[in-house]
Formats: structure tokens, C-alpha cells, sequence
């Protein structure tokens, strides 16, 4: 739910001036969502740890699985583009946010918030060390690495 709050007050914030942007912007979030699976999540062990056609990942629960695994590290490539799309997705809305600074600041702390909780609670105890979002201490990478040797 918290990560859908900074796309509804978006969608609510764009729907005022055009409907057609508010489709363009959903339209954006899907995209974001088709690029994290294929350069980012197809990484990760959570990925192909379970069988079937839904990731099974700790902050991702439920999207399809619609690439193959490709296990490793990311690429530069990987990185840049996700990061790309990333940046693109949450900075799509701002145009319209602004100017209605109640939407803005919900926009903005939504943000904040999803960010802080993922990195809080999942992104310090996932096994896919190569996430730019990975927060696991070095202790426990190395016990980890450790382990699977």
C-alpha cells in the first residue's frame, strides 16, 4: 500500500489538468515496473528461488516473471537503466505537483517513506547483495558468502 500512495495523490494531482497525462504517467509506472523485473529483479535469487510464474521477493510480492533469471551481478547497463527509469518515473508527476503544494509534499513524504521502510525493513535483510538498494552489513555478506562456499 505504501507504495501506491505517491501514484494515487499523482494520478489525483495530473487528473486535474488532462486525463491523457494521467494515462501517460500510469502508463510510465508500468513501464518502470516491466523495467525493474527485466534489469533488475531478473538478478536477484529471490527471482528463480521459487518455481512458478510470480517473483517471490521480499519488497516485489506477486509480478510476473515474464524474462528468464540471468543470476549475477548487475551491469552497468542493467544499473543505468533501471536507475533511469527510475528517476524518470518519480519526477514524471512533479510538473503537475508543484503547483499544488499539498499534493506536492504528500508526493514528496510518500516517497520518503517508502524509501525509508523498504531500506528499513527488507533491503537490510535481502540476499541479493548487488542491489543498488542492498543495506546488509558486511558482516553478514561475508557470513552468507561464507556459507554458500
Amino acid at each position: 500500500m505504501l507504495g501506491w500512495t505517491p501514484v494515487l495523490v499523482a494520478c489525483l494531482a495530473i487528473a486535474g489538468s488532462s486525463l491523457l497525462w494521467m494515462a501517460a504517467y500510469l502508463g510510465v509506472m508500468l513501464l518502470l515496473g516491466l523495467v525493474e523485473i527485466g534489469f533488475l529483479c531478473r538478478h536477484c535469487p529471490y527471482f528463480a528461488q521459487e518455481p512458478g510464474l510470480t517473483v517471490h521477493c521480499k519488497a516485489m510480492w506477486g509480478p510476473t516473471k515474464w524474462s528468464r533469471p540471468k543470476p549475477g551481478p548487475l551491469s552497468r547497463f542493467d544499473r543505468g537503466v533501471f536507475s533511469f527509469f527510475m528517476l524518470a518515473a518519480l519526477a514524471f508527476p512533479v510538473y503537475w505537483l508543484i503547483p499544488q503544494w499539498q499534493f506536492f509534499l504528500i508526493y514528496v513524504v510518500s516517497v520518503a517513506l517508502m524509501f525509508f521502510t523498504l531500506t528499513r525493513y527488507e533491503c537490510n535483510r535481502c540476499m541479493f547483495f548487488d542491489c543498488p538498494f542492498n543495506r546488509v552489513g558486511q558482516e553478514a555478506k561475508k557470513e552468507a558468502q561464507d556459507t554458500a562456499e
